[in-house]
């Protein structure tokens, strides 16, 4: 029995490794046959053969920062500035609570922002997280600091457009700013929920892609506000979206890490250049 036990766990690797082999060399082909993002935006959502097994790391990515000092030393520190998590596709606020707790020990008073699930027309979206941005502003008197991660990032960027007056700086982790660019198993599960939302509400056709008229779309698609600091982060072994197109060219500051897109929210280079753009984000203000 040991031995058929063995025998079916060295079954299973073996097919698991094949796996991960493929994916390697389809995304391998996929980045060398397609040219990178010409448009500053692109309207069309397409197929990007991302090695999604690398998400499955995400969990040892976490346990691997929680073992480590969460605040680099020397890091700029925060004076209390308010800052408001936005998270992904398919997602509620649980999986930034560690982002959440290293930016207060840092300094700042970070919290997930209040938008539910982000599964739905990306107005209702982005009109929540624009109350909440209201409310927090208005409750400490400050403009608002955005960190998005994967779709969050691109309403937390359509936001900053939309309202420049209240938020006071962008970073976006992963996010597709430039183009919908998603592995197919992504793609699938964003059209059932594209479904989903014209079940349950009027919208136009094209509503959850980026050729929506809505005015978060055509926020994103907009460039983006000078007084607004945007860091945009991307990680070049991303299994769930063409890296390229996390990058924004009209950003203050670009940059990429390595790690999972999923791990990207517990990357400690990722939390490094946060702490450096959000004092940096101060600097700019108070000058």
């Amino acid at each position: 029995m040991k031995t058929h036990g063995s025998r079916i766990a060295r079954w299973i690797a073996t097919a698991l490794g094949a796996a991960a082999a493929i994916q390697e060399l389809g995304a391998r082909l996929y980045y060398r046959r397609t040219e990178p993002p010409v448009p500053r935006f692109a309207e069309d959502e397409r197929t990007a053969w991302t090695p999604a097994w690398r998400e499955a790391l995400a969990p040892f990515e976490w346990l691997a920062a929680s073992t480590r000092a969460r605040t680099p030393a020397g890091a700029p520190r925060g004076v209390g500035e308010p800052v408001l998590l936005v998270p992904g596709f398919l997602m509620t606020s649980h999986y930034l609570a560690p982002l959440a707790r290293w930016l207060g020990e840092l300094g700042y008073a970070a919290r997930a922002a209040d938008v539910g699930w982000n599964a739905d027309c990306f107005d209702v979206v982005a009109n929540a997280l624009l109350a909440d941005v209201r409310a927090t502003q208005q409750r400490t008197g400050r403009r608002v600091h955005l960190v998005g991660h994967s779709l969050g990032g691109a309403l937390a960027r359509a936001a900053a457009v939309r309202a420049p007056d209240a938020i006071a700086s962008v970073a976006t982790l992963g996010a597709p700013v430039r183009g919908l660019r998603l592995h197919p198993g992504l793609r699938a599960v964003a059209a059932v929920v594209r479904a989903g939302i014209h079940r349950r509400r009027d919208v136009p056709e094209a509503c959850a892609t980026f050729a929506c008229p809505c005015d978060t779309v055509r926020a994103l698609a907009a460039e983006p506000p000078p007084r607004v600091p945007l860091l945009t982060l991307a990680t070049r072994d991303d299994g769930v979206a063409d890296w390229r197109y996390a990058l924004d060219p009209l950003a203050t500051r670009t940059a990429t890490v390595r790690g999972s897109h999923t791990g990207l929210v517990f990357n400690p280079a990722v939390y490094e250049a946060l702490a450096r753009h959000l004092a940096d984000a101060r600097a700019r203000a108070a000058a």
